[in-house]
């Protein structure tokens, strides 16, 4: 990492959890070179990192009522999405408490009757979750160096699709996308009828997989403007790097 301050610092059986303050914004960090989490101090609800916004153009497609997120690291996409889904519930799983902790004091996560917290395992809560119970699920389950293996594989694909409403929508976070042979990749074309991928410039890779067949693009545009326009960001250029998945 880049020289910062460190504010808090902790762990747990899983590793170090670091607080690290910047000129100009606020860091979570598993004790890594990576950042799990940026926090403008200023702006609570900007996002700091590309990849969230990426994350993000899934509401150019859908108006969720209920949100899953897979995850919570710094409550940056939290924050975003509870900032600009003005009628929608989220229900967030994390494996460590210290990290749901240190997001609800040192990151300013929302924190009323529209957002439940799980402390638990995102395979057995997806497992456990009633059919057709939310309209996306966002996956981004990484500890200080990998992505968890939880992420690939076809159980989770399957439990993922049953989870999510009719229309509904699953959104990942890979550093590496997985290969199109794998036997994920073929649950996730048995169980999602349109699958959609955008690569950031700093490696990421969000897959986009939704169970509908009819995906309305014309829509897109002016759902984005608005949204930029609420979250003072810009999306546009990065919808015009999303594209079908080459399987």
């Amino acid at each position: 990492m880049l020289e910062g301050k460190i504010v808090h610092s902790t762990s747990d059986s899983y590793g170090t959890i670091l607080v690290v303050d910047y000129p100009r914004y606020r860091v979570l960090s598993f004790d890594s070179i990576y950042e799990q989490s940026g926090f403008y101090l200023e702006k609570p609800y900007a996002v700091v990192h590309e990849y969230i916004r990426i994350m993000l153009l899934v509401l150019g497609f859908t108006e969720p009522r209920h949100a899953t997120l897979l995850g919570l690291g710094g409550g940056s996409l939290l924050r975003s999405l509870h900032h600009y889904l003005d009628h929608c519930d989220f229900h967030v799983v994390e494996l460590r408490s210290k990290v749901y902790d240190i997001a609800r004091d040192y990151f300013d996560i929302p924190d009323d009757q529209r957002v439940w917290v799980s402390i638990e395992d995102a395979g057995l809560q997806i497992q456990s979750s009633k059919n057709a119970s939310t309209d996306i699920i966002f996956a981004d389950l990484y500890d200080a160096y990998h992505m968890s293996p939880l992420q690939v594989q076809k159980q989770f694909a399957q439990e993922c699709s049953r989870t999510l409403t009719r229309n509904g929508w699953l959104v990942m976070n890979f550093h590496r996308l997985p290969d199109t042979h794998s036997a994920f990749f073929i649950a996730l074309t048995e169980h999602f009828s349109t699958l959609l991928v955008c690569s950031g410039e700093f490696g990421n890779h969000i897959l986009f997989a939704c169970k509908s067949h009819s995906v309305n693009y014309d829509q897109v545009p002016a759902k984005l403007k608005n949204m930029e326009a609420i979250l003072d960001e810009t999306f546009m250029p990065l919808f015009h790097r999303l594209k079908p998945v080459a399987i």
